[in-house]
């Protein structure tokens, strides 16, 4: 069973009309069933995302995404989540980055306007 891109991007405009949404960082991967290890301490917190409008089944963040500067070692970020509260919350998808980065102390992670995309497989 396939969804046409029509269908694809109506519901992920369900999805973002049902945010906020909240960027997590991950040093182990998430999976279907949540799990994986967060960053967590040296002044680490979850990032709002803003989503565009969908187009042919993806959708991505319309401005960057601005973790605060580390102040310790966050460890190597290998995946990202988005989740339904800025703290605690559930999971609600997840992916693995693709150049993973150590994160040291004084670091700011940065994903770019574009650079965050949901697709509908």
């Amino acid at each position: 069973m396939s969804l046409t891109n029509h269908g694809e991007d109506a519901l992920l405009t369900l999805f973002k009309e049902a945010g906020p949404y909240y960027l997590a960082l991950f040093t182990t991967a998430p999976g279907e069933d949540g799990g994986g290890t967060e960053v967590s301490g040296g002044a680490y917190a979850r990032q709002q995302v803003t989503f565009g409008a969908p187009s042919s089944g993806t959708m991505k963040n319309s401005a960057a995404i601005e973790f605060p500067t580390a102040t310790d070692a966050w460890g190597t970020a290998v995946a990202w989540g988005l989740c339904d509260a800025k703290s605690g919350g559930n999971l609600v998808w997840y992916g693995t980055i693709t150049t993973p980065k150590e994160l040291l102390a004084g670091d700011i992670y940065r994903v770019n306007a574009n650079n965050l995309t949901l697709t509908m497989d």
